[in-house]
């Protein structure tokens, strides 16, 4: 067994226990500047993150938002016809200040969430804080300004705030519903960390008809996600008609340019879509752009994940390992997206994004004595750090990112179509 270490307040005349007591005396008074330190060091990190990424919304994100149920009921219109025509979103100025709103609301209620989850105390001095702000994951989200994601983000972090259990469950199922007549990505994305947090006050309850409840809590919001896909999978195609209705309504009130990808998108039946799916499973740069997506993302969910397990190690000595299976489940369900859809590095951002909504959540619920978090887990937040701040690549509508944007060196600049290609060979020769 390890000796315990001496007490403060027991006087010795040993000179090494003196300078251990006075040492770990120092290292205490250290503390509380250290977390300071960090906190204000992930909020200058966060910020250069968002300035990586950040742009106006494109014509995708914008002709999305603006479907609704002008030509009868369709998956993904209820963002359209609530807040689309409440805020008059038709008009693209309108619609690039609400989507940049709510991007910045995101990354405010991510940032009250770690501070109210007393993220830095519980895993001092707080490098876990720098590991997120700094990651590719929030340079992505900037990225898809616009896009759904985002919604469905915030709709996933509300519940997260509420400690009652019941409460919770309840906002859980509220946003379950609206997120998926929003998009159907948040049944695939964002239920499973829901039904996790639920469940986490099964391993705390105090008796088995409290556990058994909590579980039936959670098995209703599962059935209640299931129970809405298959819905959406049987009946919200819609015929040639509707969509050209649907489209001429659309085309009628905006001002801004309509990409027309997304009304083919919603006459696909889940059969074609698979079957587009099966052809860009076979297209040669799958495979490396999977590999590609892993080396950006992967490591910043990784050293996130591994904190959870200290932190739930700490918790619940007996029970971590099991809990811990839930808390991966959470983590890894956005990658499931890749079965339905191509736009692949968005799956990985929102796997980082997952795990770090899993460690803040078990931080959060916890209390207790702080965890000090190994020595090598806390050299690898320091290397991920800097390995995020370095991180740049393509991302959607043929865009680079570089990892200190504000360069633009005209030799520096990102060829992307085959035109642009061929030009830069012949003027080469």
């Amino acid at each position: 067994m390890r000796d315990k270490e001496p007490m403060n307040d027991v006087p010795t005349d040993d000179p090494a226990c003196s300078a251990d007591t006075e040492r770990t005396a120092a290292n205490r008074a250290r503390t509380p500047a250290d977390q300071r330190f960090w906190k204000w060091t992930a909020l200058g990190l966060g910020v250069l993150a968002l300035a990586k990424g950040i742009r106006l919304p494109n014509s995708w994100s914008y002709t999305q938002a603006q479907l609704d149920y002008s030509a009868g009921f369709i998956r993904r219109g209820f963002f359209g016809a609530t807040l689309g025509h409440l805020l008059q979103l038709n008009l693209y100025g309108h619609f690039a200040t609400v989507s940049s709103v709510l991007l910045l609301l995101l990354m405010a209620a991510l940032a009250w969430l770690a501070l109210s989850s007393r993220l830095a105390e519980r895993t001092p001095p707080g490098e876990l804080l720098a590991v997120y702000a700094s990651s590719y994951s929030v340079s992505y989200l900037a990225h898809v300004n616009g896009y759904f994601d985002i919604v469905l983000a915030l709709l996933c972090v509300g519940p997260l705030f509420i400690r009652r259990t019941g409460w919770r469950l309840a906002a859980a199922a509220c946003a379950t519903v609206v997120g998926i007549l929003i998009h159907e990505q948040f049944f695939f994305a964002f239920l499973p960390v829901l039904i996790v947090s639920v469940l986490f006050a099964a391993a705390t309850a105090t008796s088995s008809a409290e556990r058994m409840r909590v579980w039936a809590g959670a098995a209703l919001l599962l059935l209640l996600g299931v129970g809405m896909i298959l819905y959406f999978a049987r009946h919200s195609a819609i015929s040639a008609v509707q969509n050209d209705e649907l489209r001429q309504s659309i085309a009628s009130r905006a001002d801004g340019t309509l990409n027309t990808e997304v009304f083919k998108g919603e006459r696909l039946t889940p059969e074609e879509g698979f079957g587009i799916m099966k052809q860009v499973w076979r297209r040669k740069t799958y495979v490396p752009a999977q590999v590609e997506s892993l080396l950006m993302f992967a490591p910043t969910a990784a050293v996130l994940s591994w904190a959870t397990f200290f932190l739930l190690r700490g918790w619940m000595p007996g029970k971590y390992r099991r809990i811990y299976v839930g808390v991966l489940i959470a983590t890894l369900a956005p990658l499931r997206l890749n079965l339905l859809g191509w736009d692949l590095c968005r799956w990985y951002e929102l796997l980082s994004l997952n795990a770090f909504l899993m460690l803040v959540l078990v931080s959060r619920l916890i209390g207790g004595e702080p965890v000090h978090l190994p020595v090598r887990l806390r050299r690898a937040c320091l290397l991920v750090t800097m390995l995020n701040m370095a991180t740049g690549g393509g991302m959607m509508d043929q865009r680079h990112i570089r990892p200190f944007p504000f360069m633009r060196s005209q030799n520096a600049a990102a060829i992307t179509t085959t035109a642009e290609v061929s030009a830069a060979g012949a003027a080469h020769m």
